[in-house]
């Protein structure tokens, strides 16, 4: 065999394996209308498409850009903590601009994991927080995220001898998938047992700017977090930047140090006119007329979801449903795929979140709202996926 034991053992990405299928049926010339995955359908700021077709005509943005990021943009992002969040970073030391969250989030991993340490994700949770297990053997241990303890994690119902093994916890509010977020309470007593046990916080805020109810905190607010925690942030949902691959990684001096000597081996940085439209972008801030189109797509869609008889919590932040299925629906699995080939409607089985997933789906609300309308038409249409 010419390939590696590991890539024929690694899981097909959900989300690559639902969009090949979408494909398939779409050059059958079926028309499906794609809930599973959060791609925002609207474009970025004016201003930002602007500062991107301004720096790609200078012949210096096609050169090898700064590895840690532009000082510029490290400069704003960290300004931008301090208006947001009250928080104040060293752009020099505790901000590194980075190819996507996703890459980051990963790649952090082999900063800070030894070979004998343990990763403790949440489950559900972002497929990505179990990819170091998958790629490179790391040990990992599940969190169960439950509603009767609002989707947070519990450190008391994690094992005594598995917290002295931890090295890395990844965190993720607002929430994907279950639209929770955390107070500063929660990150209190969480900085507290990092200290304790000695585990790197992650702290993934991807949904930062997109919040219905409540306030978002962020990690960094606790000072004592500074030894312990770094918080991933992404141009991705706040500002329609999703293919543009660029985000942040910030907090810990010594962390950062030890992400930006991986990331440095790996890639050779993010394109300089893509930074150079990341500074506009945090100096205009996110479109506020973004937010109130999430905000009338949860209203229909829930609305929808309702009508049909599916149990859920209206999320307070993020862009899905966690939507419960009676067992007389079936799996997760089998109800979505009736739901693609019978309703043309594409949703994500909860268990491409983890095994606690199983019986629920993720439903998305970023495209736009007359799709969302169609889409809860066929749905309803269709007697093998009713309540």
């Amino acid at each position: 065999m010419l390939t590696a034991e590991r890539t024929r053992d690694l899981p097909q990405y959900v989300f690559a394996e639902l969009d090949q299928e979408i494909r398939t049926m779409r050059q059958k010339g079926q028309m499906v209308i794609n809930l599973g995955i959060s791609d925002p359908n609207q474009a970025p700021r004016q201003e930002v498409l602007n500062a991107l077709t301004e720096s790609v005509k200078s012949t210096d943005s096609h050169r090898y850009p700064p590895l840690r990021g532009m000082l510029d943009l490290r400069r704003h992002v960290a300004e931008w903590y301090r208006q947001r969040f009250g928080v104040r970073l060293d752009p020099e030391r505790e901000v590194l601009i980075t190819v996507g969250s996703k890459e980051a989030l990963v790649h952090l991993s082999l900063a800070v994991v030894d070979q004998d340490g343990i990763i403790l994700v949440p489950d559900p949770g972002y497929p990505a927080y179990s990819m170091p297990h998958a790629l490179f053997g790391m040990d990992q241990r599940r969190m169960n995220l439950v509603r009767e303890h609002g989707f947070l994690p519990v450190i008391s119902e994690v094992r005594a001898g598995d917290l002295e093994r931890a090295q890395l916890m990844y965190v993720n509010y607002p929430n994907n998938p279950t639209g929770a977020i955390a107070d500063r309470a929660f990150w209190r007593g969480l900085v507290e047992q990092a200290r304790r046990w000695d585990f790197v916080i992650c702290s993934d805020l991807a949904y930062s700017d997109i919040v219905y109810e409540g306030r978002v905190s962020s990690v960094l607010e606790i000072p004592e977090a500074r030894s312990v925690a770094v918080e991933s942030i992404t141009f991705s949902k706040s500002y329609n930047m999703q293919g543009w691959r660029l985000s942040a990684m910030v907090g810990s001096a010594e962390i950062i140090d030890a992400l930006y000597r991986v990331e440095s081996q790996i890639n050779g940085g993010v394109y300089t006119p893509i930074q150079e439209a990341g500074v506009v972008a945090l100096e205009f801030g996110p479109d506020p007329a973004v937010l109130e189109s999430y905000r009338e797509r949860r209203q229909i869609l829930g609305q929808g979801l309702a009508e049909m008889g599916l149990s859920f919590e209206w999320p307070k932040a993020s862009v899905y449903f966690w939507v419960g299925l009676p067992e007389a629906l079936g799996t997760a699995e089998d109800y979505a795929r009736r739901l693609l080939h019978e309703a043309r409607v594409a949703v994500t089985p909860g268990t491409a979140f983890g095994p606690h997933g199983g019986q629920r789906i993720r439903v998305s609300f970023t495209n736009p709202l007359d799709q969302i309308v169609t889409a809860l038409e066929q749905w309803q249409r269709v007697p093998s996926v009713k309540v």
